[in-house]
């Protein structure tokens, strides 16, 4: 009890006791980047006298999470308190944002200053021009009493071409730059309004309430989370054209847009927030049920929903990978790796080297590892989604990798772009690496066949539809190769409607794929030109007036 009386009567006299009101400067040393967020650690020193102070940590990021402030003091003495202020003002408090300011102000006044000396060349072009009309009328009266000589008459030639020349090129001097003075502002203002979305007319200050045992020099360490940061993995998949190994490497795409520039830091990546993803297409099954009236109903109400199209440009990690380098009598340089540390519930990568990362609407992208990797290759066909024939690696994951998109490259050369999703480790993973033309798959319907009578004379109340198709695999390539088809055979949801008499030619390696009801797997070795054929039939029965959905 007496320790907490001690503790609020001096309290009581922070105010009164208070030394230090303005803000210790301090600087950013180190940086935690999180899928969302940033924790960000700042470090100074502060003169103290005997007795309580106030330390004041000020803040230039935009958005700063107000429960994540923590700091400690380095030096003899208590630790009393540690809380965030919010001090609104009237002027935006961020140098980055005063600067954009400043600066698209300036760029401003040089346009005008331009469009003025267009104003003036306006002005010259429309003297010169009433000096031509002018003489339109005025020099036939002329001739009639006294001819103008040719010496005359060149110097009034050579004044109008000369004066016309200066107007017109003092137009193309002044047109490009008044339109790169455009350009300029614009790009300016469009930072300048990403930068506005998440800035606040207020000061940000860490206060930090020191009983110091004497009067002393302290180290600070102070720390906090603030938003406007993040990261996703990218990665770069390298396979040679032996397609013996895999080189992949992750990247770390970040956006830094806090209000703060990183200047010379300690930058550390951490997964401590994981993605959500999706791997390749796989099939569903293929399930046969009656059209509910609930759902004609809701199909009537809300009609064919829309298809969206997605379309994904070349991005590439290396520039032109296809240029050609001669005098190659060096080893490709690697990239330099990031350090690993391992955490309880998630893993870390510390940036081998220093970084100063502006707080702007860019992005970066920096590299965390690279290894090579076994797996095995294999062509992969779903014919009833999608008629081209994949080539994948399949490989098992570790708790490294996140979801993310993958550039491939195959020798070199980029191919085009997948996406990598989220596995458990130790779980197996596909990397799509593009489709192979020289393995052509065919699928066709070669019977549908409905009876809907006894003999042709008599009508059933159930209809009998005999189903059949023939997918044809053909190798074009001058190599054998191993390919996985997956295909389905439909399945009843209801004892209305019945699948039997279910033929396969041939047979499936593996039925109900991944658990998928009615899902099939083949798995062929296909020798160059040689072709492979798979024949399905089966018969569905229904009943004649309920229509069927799924046929």
């Amino acid at each position: 009890m007496k320790k907490i009386f001690i503790f609020f009567m001096i309290v009581s006299l922070y105010f009164t006791l208070a030394y230090a009101q303005e803000a210790t400067p301090s600087k950013i040393e180190g940086v935690t980047l999180f899928s969302d967020q940033a924790l960000v650690k700042r470090e100074a020193t502060a003169k103290v006298s005997e007795g309580v102070n106030e330390i004041l940590i000020e803040l230039e990021a935009f958005d700063v999470d107000r429960d994540s402030v923590s700091a400690k003091v380095f030096g003899g003495g208590e630790l009393f308190s540690v809380q965030f202020k919010d001090i609104y003002l009237e002027d935006e408090p961020q140098e980055e944002i005063k600067a954009l300011i400043d600066k698209i102000k300036k760029l401003e006044d040089d346009k005008k200053a331009l469009v003025n000396q267009q104003g003036v060349l306006a002005k010259k072009e429309k003297f010169l021009d009433s000096l031509i009309d002018f003489s339109k009328v005025q020099v036939p009266r002329e001739i009639k009493t006294n001819f103008p000589s040719t010496e005359d008459l060149e110097q009034t030639l050579l004044f109008l071409d000369k004066s016309q020349n200066e107007i017109n090129s003092g137009y193309e001097t002044l047109d490009p730059k008044i339109e790169d003075l455009n350009k300029e502002i614009n790009a300016l203002a469009r930072e300048l309004q990403s930068l506005k979305g998440y800035s606040k007319k207020s000061k940000n200050q860490i206060e930090i309430v020191f009983n110091s045992e004497k009067e002393q020099e302290v180290g600070i360490e102070a720390g906090y989370l603030v938003y406007g940061a993040s990261w996703n993995p990218l990665y770069k998949v390298n396979v040679p054209l032996d397609l013996k190994e895999v080189n992949l490497t992750m990247f770390s795409k970040m956006v830094q847009k806090t209000g703060e520039d990183w200047d010379d830091i300690k930058l550390a990546v951490s997964n401590v927030i994981p993605l959500k993803g999706v791997g390749v297409p796989d099939l569903n099954s293929w399930y046969l049920d009656i059209a509910r009236r609930r759902w004609l109903e809701r199909k009537e109400s809300f009609g064919a929903m829309p298809v969206r199209e997605v379309a994904i440009t070349k991005t590439s990690l290396d520039g032109d990978a296809g240029e050609k380098v001669d005098n190659k009598t060096e080893q490709e340089a690697g990239f330099a790796q990031a350090q690993k540390k391992e955490l309880p519930l998630s893993f870390e990568y510390e940036l081998p080297q220093a970084l100063s990362i502006e707080s702007k609407d860019k992005e970066t992208i920096l590299p965390l590892f690279s290894r090579e990797i076994e797996g095995e290759f294999f062509h992969y066909v779903v014919p009833q989604v999608n008629p081209l024939t994949f080539l994948v690696c399949k490989a098992s994951s570790d708790k490294e990798l996140l979801s993310g998109y993958l550039n491939v490259y195959f020798g070199g050369r980029f191919v085009g772009k997948t996406y990598l999703g989220e596995k458990k480790p130790g779980e197996d993973f596909n990397i799509n690496l593009g489709a192979d033309r020289g393995v052509k798959v065919k699928r066709e319907k070669i019977k549908d066949k409905v009876q809907e009578t006894f003999f042709g004379k008599i009508e059933r109340k159930t209809i009998v539809r005999e189903m059949s198709f023939k997918m044809t695999i053909e190798n074009l390539k001058e190599e054998q190769v191993k390919i996985k088809v997956l295909d389905s055979i439909p399945v009843s949801k209801t004892d209305k409607i019945v699948v039997k008499d279910v033929k396969i030619t041939p047979g499936p390696n593996e039925k109900d794929y991944e658990d998928e009801e009615g899902v099939m797997l083949w798995e062929f070795d296909i020798k160059p030109k040689e072709k492979k054929e798979i024949e399905i039939e089966f018969v569905v029965t229904y009943p004649k007036d309920l229509p069927v959905f799924g046929m």
